[in-house]
């Protein structure tokens, strides 16, 4: 079963899944949005940078943390 957070408690845990991430340990900032097309989750996670971070590492700290969250986590669904 997953747990279901809210929106920041979900923020929280990918921003710091992502930091994890070669090249990716300045990280700024990542939005979650819930989301009701996919039918492995409820959210699509959107990262935010300076332009610091090389392009390929984020695109794979993306697919990474969604790929390890999105079986842990739901979003708690907008009131």
């Amino acid at each position: 079963m997953k747990a279901i957070l809210s929106k920041k408690e979900l923020e929280r845990e990918a921003l710091a899944e992502m930091r994890k991430r070669p090249g990716c340990e300045t990280l700024k900032a990542v939005d979650v949005q819930y989301s009701d097309l996919r039918a492995d989750t409820n959210w699509t996670l959107y990262a935010f940078t300076e332009g610091r971070i090389d392009p390929g590492a984020l695109h794979s700290a993306l697919e990474m943390t969604v790929n390890k969250l999105r079986h842990q986590y739901e979003l708690r669904a907008p009131e």
